[in-house]
């Protein structure tokens, strides 16, 4: 569904710690909640795009992760990018191994690194893998997953997943917003490796 909130810290204020950029041509399925990561290989006057964070971020401690706090197919991010407004790229002379696409969202993610205690229903696995104390780290897709060695951590579960009623939840064949969604809480945790 893409369902992120904090439950405690500075999101929403002025003192949360956040970024703000344009999605990667080429990126689908970003959602409230998906992990994401800045790819600065692209030469754009914002210093890189968003990109959903993959497995194989996990072991990496240079690529820092933050939560999305809307979804690229939100109208405000499209209106807030070039969605409707021209192409993705500034020119393909910058990004020669990407098409002109038909516009890119402007996204923002909070730092994982700012303590919040938050809620979402962007993880993966079966329900036994997140009991409290869980370290979660990142996997495919920008969801969060249990940590194994070498992972850097985002996270600790603080309570394990369960079904919470959500206003804006879309309930499929039905003409209403609002429906039971699976969450976990947890506590952001920066800590470079898992020994």
């Amino acid at each position: 569904m893409g369902w992120f909130k904090t439950v405690k810290g500075d999101s929403p204020s002025l003192a949360q710690i956040d970024m703000t950029l344009s999605v990667g041509v080429g990126e689908e399925g970003i959602v409230r909640g998906t992990l994401l990561r800045v790819d600065s290989s692209y030469n754009t006057a914002g210093g890189g795009v968003f990109r959903a964070a993959q497995a194989v971020d996990a072991a990496d401690p240079a690529t820092y992760i933050y939560f999305a706090l809307v979804g690229q197919d939100d109208y405000q991010a499209g209106m807030a990018g070039s969605i409707g407004q021209g192409v993705a790229t500034q020119s393909t002379a910058d990004l020669p191994n990407e098409a002109a696409g038909a516009g890119a969202a402007r996204i923002t993610g909070l730092a994982v690194g700012q303590p919040e205690a938050f809620e979402t229903d962007q993880f993966t696995g079966v329900d036994g893998l997140f009991p409290v104390g869980t370290k979660l780290t990142c996997g495919d897709d920008g969801k969060l997953v249990p940590a194994t060695a070498g992972d850097c951590v985002i996270a600790t579960v603080t309570v394990a997943p369960f079904y919470r009623w959500v206003n804006d939840a879309a309930v499929d064949g039905v003409n209403r917003t609002g429906g039971q969604v699976k969450v976990l809480q947890a506590l952001t945790t920066w800590a470079a490796a898992v020994a």
